[in-house]
C-alpha cells in the first residue's frame, strides 16, 4: 500500500558552515509520482526541481523561529507500517537512521511512538465519511409525466374513474326514463329537438366530464332525480379537486425523493453507516485509518472493519478512494472513510460533487517525526507551539487547503433540521368520504326517479279516469253522427230511383 510523503535529509544551523548530512544510500520503494497535494508538490524552475506546499512553508516558518535551515529530499514511499517485525517507509527511514527528520502528514500512533519521537502536532483530524452528492440528473419523460398523478394514490384514481363511469350511466338512464326530462317533453311537443337531445348517452358522459373540468354546461337535467345526481356529483368534484390541490402543494414543497437522497440522508455518522447495506464503503489500506478501525472496541466500528475486510474494499491510495466515490453508480453508492484534514482538501477541488459527515470527534494528529534524542527537538516543538498560539498554522491550512468548492462539511444534525414532513399520496381510506357522498347522491337520485315515474303514471291514470265519461260521450256522438250520415245517404239513393 503506497502513499507519498517526504523526509528531511539535511539539517543545519545558520551558524554552521557545513551540512550534517545522513547517508541516504540503498533507498527502497522508490516511485516517480508527484508527492501528495497540498502537503508537497514539485516545481520545475529553470530545469531544477523545487518544492512548494503546506510542509514547505511550515518548515520555512519553523526554520525562521529556530534559526535552522532544512534541506528537503522528496521520498516517494509509504508512511510506514510494521511488517514482519520491521518498519517500512518513512518510519523505517527514521528507525534505520537514514534521515533525522520526517516532515509529512504522518499520524501519531502508539506503535510508532515506541520507535521514534513526535513533535508537537501541527494538524488534528478525525475520521470522516466522504460521499458523493446525489446527481441532479434530468428525470425521464415518464417520471416527469407521472408526477401529475403523484398527489393521489392509484386506488383513488381508479375509483374516481369508476365513479365517473357509473354516475354518467345513471344520469343517462334517469334522463332517458324520467317522464319529466327533456326527451319526453320533446316527444310531447313541449321542447325543441336540440333540447330533447341534451342527455343522450354521449352527451351525458360529456356533461359529467365538462363539470369535472369546471367548464360549465348549457343545459341541466329537469327532473328532481337528475338534479340530485348532478348536485352530489358536483360535491364529489369539489372534494376531489381540493384534495388533489392540497396534496400537490405538499408534493411541490417536499420535492422529489430519489433513492440517492434516501441513502445519503440516512447516513449521518459511523453507526448509521454500519447499520445499512445499500452503500458500500472502504478506507485506505495499510494506513492509520485502517489501524484505528482494526483496534477499535466500539461495536459499530468493529463492524465497519469486518465488512471492509470481508468485501476487500480497501484502496491503495486516497486518490483512488476519492475516484471510486465520484464514479460509483446510483444503484450502488460508495463511501470512503478518510482523515478529515485530507478530506477537506479533496472535497474542495472540482468537480464539486462530494461532501463528508462525521461525529466531528478528533481521534488523531499529524506531527513531525525524528530520531529519539534529537538535539533540535525542543526548538522545533517550541516553534510549533508558537505557530499554533499565534494562528500561523491556521493561516497555512486556510491557504493550502482551499479550493473552488464550499459547503462540503455537513453537520450530523443538518438533515434533521432540514427534514420536513414526508410526502404521502392520498390513499383510498382518506378519500372514501367523497365516494360515500357520491354513492348516496346516486342512490337518492335513482330512488327519486322511480318515485317520479310512479307519480307520473298515477297522475296520468287519474287524468284518464276523469276524462273517460267525456271521451265516451264524444265517441257516442261521433257514432250517431256517422249513422245519421249513412241513413241520409240511403234515403237519397231511394229518391233517385
Amino acid at each position: 500500500m503506497r502513499q507519498h510523503g517526504l523526509s528531511i535529509g539535511c539539517v543545519y544551523s545558520k551558524k554552521q558552515t557545513e551540512c550534517r548530512q545522513i547517508d541516504r544510500t540503498e533507498r527502497r520503494n522508490q516511485e516517480t509520482d508527484t508527492p501528495i497535494k497540498p502537503y508537497l508538490q514539485h516545481l520545475d524552475v529553470n530545469g531544477s526541481t523545487e518544492y512548494d506546499g503546506y510542509i514547505q512553508e511550515l518548515l520555512e516558518e519553523v526554520g525562521r523561529l529556530t534559526n535552522v535551515d532544512f534541506k528537503i529530499h522528496s521520498l516517494n514511499t509509504v508512511y510506514g507500517a510494521l511488517v514482519d517485525g520491521s518498519w517500512t517507509g518513512l518510519v523505517g527511514d527514521v528507525v534505520n537512521k537514514k534521515v533525522e527528520l520526517v516532515a509529512a502528514p504522518l499520524t501519531m500512533t502508539s506503535s510508532r511512538n515506541k520507535v521514534l519521537d513526535f513533535s508537537v502536532p501541527f494538524q488534528d483530524f478525525g475520521p470522516v465519511i466522504v460521499m458523493r452528492r446525489p446527481r441532479n440528473e434530468q428525470p425521464s419523460f415518464g417520471e416527469r409525466f407521472s408526477r401529475i398523478f403523484a398527489p393521489l394514490s392509484h386506488s383513488v384514481w381508479l375509483m374516481a374513474l369508476v365513479a365517473y363511469f357509473i354516475t354518467s350511466v345513471v344520469l343517462y338512464i334517469i334522463c332517458h326514463c324520467n317522464p319529466y326530462e327533456w326527451r319526453h317533453l320533446y316527444r310531447d311537443g313541449q321542447a325543441t329537438y336540440r333540447e330533447g337531445e341534451s342527455f343522450t348517452c354521449m352527451n351525458a358522459f360529456w356533461f359529467m366530464m365538462s363539470t369535472w373540468m369546471l367548464q360549465g354546461f348549457v343545459r341541466a337535467p329537469r327532473s328532481l332525480g337528475g338534479r340530485l345526481v348532478v348536485t352530489f356529483w358536483w360535491m364529489f368534484i369539489i372534494a376531489f379537486l381540493l384534495t388533489y390541490t392540497a396534496s400537490l402543494a405538499n408534493l411541490l414543497r417536499v420535492g422529489p425523493s430519489s433513492m440517492d437522497d434516501e441513502h445519503y440522508s440516512r447516513i449521518l455518522n459511523f453507526e448509521d453507516l454500519a447499520k445499512q447495506t445499500e452503500v458500500s464503503y472502504g478506507f485506505l489500506g495499510g494506513g492509520s485509518t485502517e489501524t484505528y478501525f482494526k483496534n477499535a472496541k466500539v461495536p459499530h466500528l468493529k463492524t465497519i472493519w469486518s465488512q471492509v475486510n470481508k468485501r476487500k474494499t480497501a484502496t491503495s491510495s486516497t486518490e483512488k478512494g476519492i475516484e471510486k466515490v465520484r464514479n460509483s453508480p446510483d444503484s450502488r453508492p460508495f463511501a470512503f472513510i478518510m482523515e478529515s484534514s485530507m478530506a477537506k482538501y479533496m472535497l474542495r477541488q472540482e468537480p464539486c460533487n462530494l461532501y463528508m459527515v462525521s461525529d466531528l470527534t478528533v481521534s488523531g494528529a499529524y506531527a513531525l517525526a525524528y530520531l529519539p534524542g534529537w538535539d533540535l527537538a525542543r526548538q522545533v516543538d517550541e516553534a510549533l507551539l508558537i505557530m499554533r498560539e499565534n494562528g500561523t498554522l491556521k493561516l497555512l491550512e486556510d491557504r493550502w487547503f482551499r479550493g473552488q468548492c464550499e459547503g462540503n462539511i455537513v453537520d450530523p444534525t443538518y438533515w434533521e433540521k432540514m427534514k420536513g414532513t414526508p410526502f404521502y399520496p392520498v390513499d383510498l381510506g382518506s378519500f372514501s368520504g367523497a365516494l360515500v357522498i357520491l354513492l348516496a347522491g346516486v342512490v337518492a337520485g335513482s330512488l327519486v326517479t322511480v318515485l317520479e315515474i310512479i307519480i307520473f303514471k298515477k297522475a296520468e291514470l287519474a287524468e284518464d279516469e276523469a276524462t273517460l265519461p267525456m271521451k265516451t260521450s264524444n265517441k257516442q256522438e261521433e257514432q250517431n253522427k256517422i249513422k245519421a250520415d249513412n241513413q241520409l245517404g240511403i234515403n237519397e239513393s231511394v229518391t233517385d230511383v
